[in-house]
């Protein structure tokens, strides 16, 4: 928008002002119909009053069509000048794109078979004094105005609304499928003196009051455990994360997921729970279990992949991935040709060499990318997983899983570890981690070892990423096309009422 168009907006309310016609009234004359409603049983002959936003003003002479848009549901206008007069004229005046106008009138069918409002009678119910940077229904094609003014991005496009749309419809099925398996939805706190329940790097803040420094949650793991301890059986939260690491299209600081504990449950329960309930959402709000899915093939292309989420889905150990994406038989190598690899693939670990890690390490590198079904892979190396229980066949690894689909790590999962001595010593384990500078080493929680040591029974715990459950479910490629208001760069402050650019 040109500086002038906003000069000549603001110069338009000014004279509104002084006519005595307030751009910004406090209710509308007339009682507005959702169009929704209108649209999903229209009846012609009848008189309706809608209220919405004016997208697009094509105007024939002395008869104007206006397309309006109501909770992003558009509904065309017409306005005849010979059945409004002076109201035809003052509407050309004083109606722009992106005004907010409430109309009366009859329902009535075009020639073209539009559903349409013969208006009788309107009023202006906000000004804008910007109009929309695009045509209604086009892309603003700068990314970094999409996410930067989400807000446009949704106002203009009905596509990008659609993908809002599905994110809260999927969390709202998210909720009701664990209610129907009877999980109590909790709520833990974000703040934290110890923060925990996963490998990353805290945000950090400090609370006057206490004069202690404080964290944002990066899981909320340790205090759904206590919850189990405190004796209830399955519970729930849904909620934001914080973790102070990457900004691509795969991470954003803040994120949402969803994690669950079932007492008596271990992994085996959580990888039935897990197909189950992504499943069960799909078909919920999207009417089917097959999605299609964006892939970028070896020599560059883009394909649409079919991806079908129907349990059962394929298990597979993480050693086992190795050999059988990468060609990798990790458990015949020693330390020296892991080490060698770590250097062809330039993968570094912070805190020093850790066996279970550089495989780990390895996986992510050759591996994660290509699974595009749904793929659980279990069985982690134990010293890389230090809240899970060690494998109750090989001690060596752990019973964890990760569940990847469309090259996406979209759960992780354990049966958890409850023994309060085990578990001390791998947080010690993990404290030397960080004295040698792993920043995202496990921090000594003498408070949860304490709460183990009351007795927690045998416990399955899940944490589900939603924003990339609909990523999957919407087609989306980055991360920032499924959150509302991405984390971005900060720009310079702007003054926008006095029209300084």
């Amino acid at each position: 928008m040109s500086q002038i168009e906003l000069e000549q907006r603001k110069r338009l309310r000014e004279k509104l002002l002084k006519e005595g016609i307030n751009p910004y009234p406090h209710q509308l004359k007339f009682a507005p119909i959702p169009v929704k409603e209108i649209l999903e049983a229209p009846k012609t002959g009848v008189k309706v009053a809608v209220a919405g936003r004016v997208v697009g003003i094509r105007r024939h002479g002395k008869l104007v069509f206006v397309d309006l848009v109501d909770d992003g549901y558009r509904i065309q206008l017409f306005l005849y000048k010979k059945e409004l007069g002076d109201k035809f004229d003052w509407f050309m005046d004083n109606i722009d794109l992106g005004d907010f106008i409430n109309v009366y009138g009859e329902l009535f069918y075009t020639k073209r078979g539009e559903l349409t409002i013969r208006v009788e009678d309107y009023m202006l119910a906000a000004k804008a004094l910007r109009s929309p940077p695009v045509k209604y229904g086009h892309r603003i094609m700068d990314t970094e105005v999409r996410y930067r003014k989400r807000y446009l991005d949704i106002m203009m496009t009905p596509q990008v609304r659609k993908i809002f749309e599905t994110r809260f419809k999927v969390i709202e099925e998210i909720r009701k499928f664990m209610w129907s398996q009877g999980y109590l939805e909790v709520e833990t706190p974000i703040l934290q003196p110890v923060y925990g329940g996963a490998a990353a790097k805290p945000f950090i803040t400090h609370v006057w009051a206490l004069d202690e420094d404080w964290y944002l949650r990066i899981s909320p793991e340790l205090y759904l455990k206590r919850l189990i301890i405190a004796g209830f059986n399955k519970v729930f939260e849904i909620g934001k994360n914080f973790r102070n690491e990457d900004i691509d299209v795969h991470h954003n600081p803040e994120f949402t997921m969803m994690e669950a504990y079932e007492a008596y449950a271990d992994y085996n329960d959580m990888m039935r729970l897990t197909e189950n309930l992504v499943s069960t959402v799909a078909w919920k709000v999207l009417g089917t279990m097959k999605v299609k899915y964006p892939v970028e093939t070896e020599k560059g292309e883009t394909i649409e992949e079919t991806i079908d989420l129907s349990p059962p889905w394929k298990r597979i150990r993480l050693v086992d991935a190795l050999r059988e994406y990468a060609n990798l038989n990790v458990e015949e190598l020693s330390d020296d040709q892991i080490k060698e690899l770590l250097r062809e693939y330039q993968l570094k670990i912070a805190g020093g060499y850790e066996r279970g890690r550089a495989i780990i390490k390895l996986f992510d590198r050759l591996v994660g990318r290509k699974l595009l079904q749904p793929t659980f892979i279990i069985d982690f190396p134990a010293s890389a997983s230090p809240l899970t229980k060690p494998h109750r066949e090989n001690p060596e690894y752990a019973e964890r899983f990760e569940a990847y689909i469309a090259g996406l790590e979209l759960a992780n999962a354990y049966t958890e570890l409850n023994d309060p001595i085990l578990q001390a010593k791998y947080f010690r384990e993990e404290e030397e981690r960080k004295k040698k500078g792993d920043v995202e080493a496990h921090p000594y929680d003498w408070d949860f070892v304490e709460a183990l040591e009351y007795g927690m029974p045998p416990t399955g715990g899940l944490g589900v990423g939603i924003d990339r459950l609909i990523m999957v479910l919407t087609g989306s490629t980055s991360i920032k096309e499924v959150i509302l208001f991405p984390m971005m760069k900060r720009e310079e402050a702007r003054e926008t009422t006095s029209g300084k650019q």
